[in-house]
């Protein structure tokens, strides 16, 4: 828009004045105008034409009219739109406030000007909406304060409890630790490991009384083993609570885990209590947690709160969860102390009663072996005829006594072998020893009686195996025992046979004596390597034996660090084998 010269001063001069003012100077200033200019008008014999001063005065009077009527109007218009012009300049002082609720911000509306009603009308229902949106901000604003206000406790409540769960955790972890590293508890010291519990417990969990009890052996009562009283610092045991006198809290404990009690004045599974153990003590809220060995309930831990009732929070139900572990690893510990103490008793026992047994074997093996020994020396002079010839029917009798003294006194050195493997008295002479003919000069043994029964006699050992550092003596014994009793146990024109076979890394070697004779049962399989055994069958009860050479076998093998395993069955004959640490 462009402006006229003049315009902006012209604005500025008249700026902030009243329309009504202004109307008036003009009207006067046009009155001074037409006085003036009347002054100059051309006169006739000195004096103003009447019809020009008429038309004049008309025109003064009629611009006086119009300036009245226009003061009228103008104050007519002029007036609503100023109380429009305050209200909003008050509406846009206020506006930094947001405060819409005072009654002058609201215009008369004038009737007769349909603009300025609609104008007035809009700007009241304007200032209305206002108020309403600033009352349900206020609204707002004061319920969006108390939600902050409720949610800054709750949040002040929950850090308050996390911190004094943090304490709390912290207490009973310690606890915990303390409890884990306790010699009481690891010995299985019933008395002091209970004693420790109770207190730490007591202590840790910030309760005035923990006590343990246990079930007695038909389960009609518990007894208190350790009670500790906090605020006395005082331990002591002995109570009873029998089933008899508290029938419902005994089915309580049979069918619940873990007893929490808030408030014990008001809790039916333990109303039996609170008259005689409850009350008196002051007993307010409890926790019970039970004890399980080998999947059974031997009795609980009894965690009691004094004087104000208590919530017992998830931490604290799992602390006290914890405190009955120990109790159980304590009575566990205790358990296998004893089972470990009567178990070296018992073999104690058995030793002394072994030694024993290899004491008086040996003592008359020798008593036995000097007799024995004398009769062959005599049997075999008298076979010589160093006093005289013999019949036939002699030579057939002193034969006979010579075998059986013979075999005899193999029976008697077997005792007395087995005698000082049993006491621990015999040493190993290690040193190294050809497999092969350790295992042939074992064959050539046995080759006479396989002979009779003519049974076939074979090896099977590779070629070129290192040698094996072993005893010689003791491991040819061995192989002796096995091959006699596959020989004995093979009927006529069987096969017995060695084979040998080093593993795959050459750290041991396996000698199998194999043979095709009667088998055993696996019944007897496992009581093979007893002492005193033989297995019972119709053929085996023919052969004579002590029932000590494959007791005496697996002795010997483990002498030399190794093992052995027996293979067999009814009738498809048998495989012993035997593993050796095979030392270069």
């Amino acid at each position: 828009m462009i402006q006229k010269p003049g315009q902006n001063w012209l604005s500025s001069l008249v700026k902030g004045v009243p329309l009504s003012r202004v109307l008036v100077v003009l009207f006067l200033l046009q009155i001074s105008l037409v006085v003036g200019f009347t002054a100059y008008l051309p006169t006739r014999n000195g004096q103003i034409d009447l019809n020009t001063q008429t038309t004049f005065l008309l025109y003064v009077g009629a611009f006086g009219l119009a300036a009245l009527l226009g003061i009228f109007t103008a104050r007519w218009i002029a007036q609503p739109i100023l109380h429009l012009s305050t209200a909003v300049k008050a509406l846009a002082q206020r506006s930094t406030s947001v405060d819409f609720s005072h009654p002058e911000d609201s215009v008369p509306i004038v009737r007769g000007i349909k603009e300025l009603e609609v104008l007035a009308g809009s700007f009241n229902q304007m200032v209305q909406q206002l108020r309403e949106s600033f009352l349900a901000l206020v609204i707002a604003k004061e319920d969006l304060e108390l939600r902050v206000e409720q949610r800054t406790q709750e949040l002040q409540q929950e850090i308050q409890q996390r911190i004094q769960n943090e304490r709390r955790l912290g207490q009973h972890s310690r606890a915990l630790a303390e409890l884990a590293n306790h010699r009481a508890v690891s010995d299985g010291d019933l008395d002091t490991a209970f004693k420790v519990i109770t207190q730490t417990a007591a202590n840790a969990l910030e309760v005035e009384r923990v006590s343990v009890w246990i079930y007695n052996g038909d389960r009609t009562k518990l007894q208190c083993v350790n009670l500790y009283e906090r605020s006395k610092q005082r331990f002591s045991a002995g109570a009873e609570l029998k089933r008899k006198d508290y029938p419902i809290y005994f089915k309580t404990l049979a069918t619940s885990c873990t007893i929490i009690v808030t408030d014990t004045r008001n809790d039916l599974r333990v109303k039996e209590l609170w008259a005689n153990l409850l009350e008196p003590e002051n007993i307010v809220s409890l926790i019970n947690a039970p004890i399980w060995v080998g999947g059974e309930v031997v009795g609980m831990v009894f965690h009691e709160q004094v004087g104000t009732p208590r919530h017992w929070e998830l931490i604290e139900q799992n602390f006290v969860g914890s405190i009955a572990d120990f109790v159980v690893l304590t009575l566990e510990v205790c358990d296998r102390i004893r089972a470990e103490s009567a178990l070296r008793e018992a073999k104690e026992v058995a030793e002394v009663a072994n030694r024993a047994k290899s004491t008086f074997l040996a003592n008359i093996s020798y008593e036995f072996q000097t007799p024995l020994n004398s009769i062959l020396a005599i049997a075999t002079a008298l076979q010589s005829e160093v006093s005289g010839p013999l019949t036939k029917e002699q030579r057939q009798s002193l034969k006979t006594l010579e075998l059986n003294g013979k075999h005899l006194l193999e029976l008697i050195n077997n005792i007395l072998d087995f005698a000082k493997i049993e006491s621990g008295k015999i040493e190993l002479q290690l040193a190294p020893t050809s497999i092969q003919g350790l295992c042939n000069s074992s064959l050539s043994f046995v080759r006479q009686q396989a002979f009779k029964k003519n049974i076939q006699l074979s090896s099977q050992i590779p070629e070129g195996l290192k040698p094996i550092q072993v005893d010689e003596y003791r491991i040819r014994q061995m192989l002796i025992n096995l091959l006699n009793n596959a020989v004995k146990f093979t009927p006529d024109d069987g096969e017995v046979w060695i084979e040998v076979q080093p593993n795959s890394t050459n750290e041991y070697i396996f000698i199998s004596v194999v043979d095709t004779g009667i088998g055993i049962s696996s019944d007897d399989l496992s009581k093979l390597f007893q002492t005193f055994v033989h297995v019972d069958n119709a053929y085996t009860r023919r052969q004579a034996g002590t029932g000590l050479g494959l007791a005496m076998v697996q002795r010997i093998v483990q002498l030399h660090g190794g093992s052995v395993h027996a293979e067999s069955a009814l009738g498809r004959g048998s495989r012993f084998t035997v593993k050796l640490p095979w030392k270069n």
